[in-house]
């Protein structure tokens, strides 16, 4: 792994000469890069792959002393939704608009390098891929949404054809963090955008446990097999 920066944003990569594919995952709130860096020796994909985890560019305090890394700051009365319901339906704050587009010109710029782009994120990093692929200007190849949650419905827009990619989510019945009802809500509204999903429920909480390794393998796997032969 090593670091690279993009504008003002940084990230650890593992990459290889002959990778056409790569994944892109975004970590969640309180952590950093190297938090999801360690899937990429876990998931097992049929193709080589290009891996990329980029670094939340705001520092917030997770305890005493300790902080971390986000992409976007919850307020107390946020928390206090997510812990019943959905975040209030609100327009972003120009903060998070401007790492919105950050992030979006980085992808756009992956999107050109590599014929099979998967974009996914875990808790946080799940709610910023839901709200940047329909800002690119190329079809993602799949999304993968692991804890992610509802917010800000109503700025999601009507999508044209080319953005209608298939996604995966999951989500842990015990979740206390970000609550199993809103993460279904996301599931719900993305399919009405006409986004063909897959969801996976599991016994656990607000973690990644080995059946959502397996079913990511699942999912990912028989894109990468489809579109090549679509391809050739």
């Amino acid at each position: 792994m090593e670091w690279q920066k993009f504008e003002k944003l940084q990230y650890l990569c593992k990459t290889n000469e002959e990778a056409n594919v790569c994944v892109v995952l975004f970590h969640g709130y309180g952590a950093d890069a190297q938090d999801l860096a360690g899937l990429a020796e876990v998931f097992c994909f049929d193709k080589t792959v290009d891996w990329f985890f980029p670094q939340g560019p705001i520092t917030v305090p997770i305890g005493p002393m300790m902080s971390g890394q986000a992409w976007f700051e919850l307020r107390v009365s946020d928390f206090e939704r997510i812990s019943t319901d959905t975040v209030a339906d609100q327009s972003f704050q120009p903060a998070m608009i401007d790492v919105l587009n950050q992030v979006s010109r980085w992808l756009n710029r992956l999107g050109k390098l590599y014929t099979h782009v998967f974009i996914g994120g875990f808790s946080q990093g799940a709610i910023l891929t839901s709200h940047s692929f329909y800002r690119l200007n190329f079809k993602p190849s799949g999304l993968l949404l692991l804890s992610g949650f509802m917010i800000a419905p109503s700025q999601f827009p009507q999508l044209p054809d080319e953005l209608k990619v298939p996604f995966f989510q999951c989500h842990g019945r015990q979740d206390s963090v970000l609550p199993l009802k809103g993460a279904r809500k996301l599931f719900e509204k993305l399919e009405s955008m006409g986004l063909k999903g897959q969801w996976l429920e599991f016994s656990g909480g607000h973690e990644i446990p080995m059946p959502v390794i397996q079913a990511v393998n699942n999912f990912v796997n028989p894109l990468l097999k489809n579109q090549e032969s679509v391809s050739s």
